[in-house]
């Protein structure tokens, strides 16, 4: 209910780079190609259908992805064939997505990377066409339903008990929930949650609901307070997450806070409240691990994406979500024989790899990932996070934790 949401809701802060940021990721026609083709073999085509434009503009995804490609042509590309990205910009418009997914199957692209929160506009018609769509960001409702989507991480359906069990292991022993007053799809998410704090032994003794461009968070943090909310599940963008925290220190009220993994972002290691104590679910190993993987992602986009990962703004957990996107296809490629031997690359191919997976962790950097034929693919492990004492740690490493009942 909530994780879809919070790359679509506004961040003031954010619109002042806006032109900077679509710029960098997508052409002024609202498409455009990253990597080549080689000399004799056939180009595999991966199209991308992105918001790399308008108010909710998400550009990291796509630049980590490109560098993914880059760094395997640099390679020899795969089986002796180049890639190339095709990226499509809906700008965060329903009909524009759609219109962007016909074009993608016009240019015979094997394989669809979903950066848009529009993708039930066009998942039927993609699924048509016989194209999988390959990684991206996991929390829409196709990557937990649709048999054609193929989620790099942990999806939407595991949220509410990822978010739990976090704030239990985490020593909490209730919740409280702030939700985001832009949306109905926050509200719709309170029961569903508080079903799940139930199930699982850690009760929801408050809920507050808040607005993005509101002064301050005196009064949620006063009522959650005196509720004995012990972990605070802060269900909104980075940007109100800091707010939220930074007003309840204020009231000398220190919780443990919860939030969703692909809001996790540098900035809140000196934020008051958060940088003492968060804990949060990851969709994949996040971008701060200690892990050989996340050091050979750091070494490639420090080449082929310079100034992203000293960017606070954009280098966060959903820029992380694109690289690993670009393992997996690389995975299911190896696994298919993509154009092996010289011949033509097939979206079958493709999707025989996908389904010949079996418990593939890509390196470490996702939950062990099983795509049975026909079949919806929801993922339900995720990597716990934390902050304290003004730094990222990943206590179980490696390990991820999944979905477990009471």
């Amino acid at each position: 209910m909530f994780g879809h949401l919070l790359r679509r809701l506004p961040v003031v802060s954010a619109v002042a780079a806006l032109v900077v940021l679509a710029a960098a990721a997508c052409s002024s026609g609202g498409s455009s190609a990253a990597g080549s083709s080689g000399a004799g073999a056939a180009p595999i085509k991966i199209g991308a259908i992105c918001t790399c434009s308008g108010f909710s503009s998400e550009t990291a995804m796509v630049s980590t992805y490109k560098a993914w490609v880059a760094q395997t042509n640099a390679a020899g590309g795969i089986n002796g064939h180049q890639l190339q990205l095709l990226v499509e910009d809906d700008a965060g418009n329903p009909g524009k997505s759609v219109t962007a997914a016909h074009t993608l199957v016009g240019k015979h692209v094997l394989a669809i990377v979903d950066m848009t929160n529009d993708d039930e506009t066009w998942a039927s018609y993609v699924a048509a066409a016989k194209i999988p769509v390959v990684g991206g960001g996991t929390s829409t409702t196709p990557m937990f339903t649709n048999p054609d989507f193929y989620p790099e991480g942990q999806t939407e359906q595991a949220l509410f008990p990822s978010i739990v069990q976090s704030a239990k292991t985490a020593g909490a022993t209730n919740l409280g929930l702030i939700y985001c007053a832009e949306a109905v799809q926050c509200q719709e998410g309170i029961q569903p949650l508080k079903d799940t704090g139930k199930s699982l032994g850690l009760p929801v003794v408050y809920a507050g609901e808040v607005s993005a461009t509101a002064p301050n968070y005196t009064a949620q943090c006063v009522a959650a307070k005196q509720a004995g909310v012990t972990a605070l599940f802060v269900a909104d963008i980075t940007a109100v997450a800091e707010k939220v925290a930074g007003d309840c220190a204020q009231q000398g009220y220190h919780p443990i806070y919860v939030v969703d993994g692909e809001i996790l972002a540098n900035q809140f290691l000196t934020a008051p409240g958060l940088k003492d104590s968060l804990v949060s679910p990851s969709p994949n190993l996040p971008y701060f691990a200690d892990a050989p993987a996340v050091t050979a992602m750091n070494t490639a986009l420090d080449k082929y994406a310079p100034g992203l990962r000293t960017n606070a703004t954009d280098f966060t957990e959903i820029a992380d979500e694109g690289w690993v996107s670009g393992l997996l296809f690389g995975a299911a490629a190896k696994a298919g024989g993509l154009g092996a031997g010289g011949g033509e690359p097939t979206s079958a191919q493709l999707v025989a790899g996908l389904t010949a997976l079996k418990g593939e962790t890509l390196d470490g950097f996702a939950p062990p990932l099983t795509f049975a034929a026909g079949k919806a693919h929801p993922i339900g492990c995720w990597f716990v996070t934390e902050v304290k004492a003004g730094a990222f740690s990943v206590p179980n490493g490696t390990t991820p934790t999944c979905v477990t009942t009471q």
